[in-house]
């Protein structure tokens, strides 16, 4: 059996992408304290507002109708 000689097939490669920059310590040191920024900022607020609502939740049960009986003994120590 003959064959034909076989042709070499040429592919053309595109020229690499362009390197991407290195990452330093300080980028991920950067990073890291902003993430941890983001998550003690939404802890704060949602500290403030947990906070808020349970100031609100005494001052609605102090100003209960006086014939209820409180659920807890007061002192009364402020001064008037």
């Amino acid at each position: 059996m003959l064959q034909e000689p076989l042709s070499p097939i040429i592919i053309e490669v595109a020229s690499a992408p362009p390197a991407t920059e290195e990452i330093t310590v300080m980028d991920v040191l950067t990073g890291a304290f902003g993430f941890i920024g983001v998550i003690a900022g939404v802890a704060i607020v949602l500290a403030v507002l947990f906070a808020g609502g349970l100031i609100l939740l005494r001052h609605r049960r102090a100003s209960s109708p006086e014939g209820a009986e409180p659920s807890a003994t007061t002192l009364h120590l402020h001064s008037n």
